[in-house]
């Protein structure tokens, strides 16, 4: 199952994204940043916008 995750560089969403990745399922993690990683994407809440 191919999941999207906000808050995943925190303690909670770390672990949380490293047991889904474990368990199978395609991660993609919702940064507000610019993407460092091929598994981020940018997401910016307030245009309510998904790159």
């Amino acid at each position: 199952m191919r999941i999207a995750i906000t808050g995943s560089t925190g303690l909670i969403g770390t672990e949380l994204v490293r047991s889904l990745r474990a368990d199978g399922h395609d991660v993609v993690r919702l940064v507000r940043r610019a993407p460092a990683a091929a598994d981020e994407v940018r997401w910016d809440p307030k245009a309510q916008r998904v790159d």
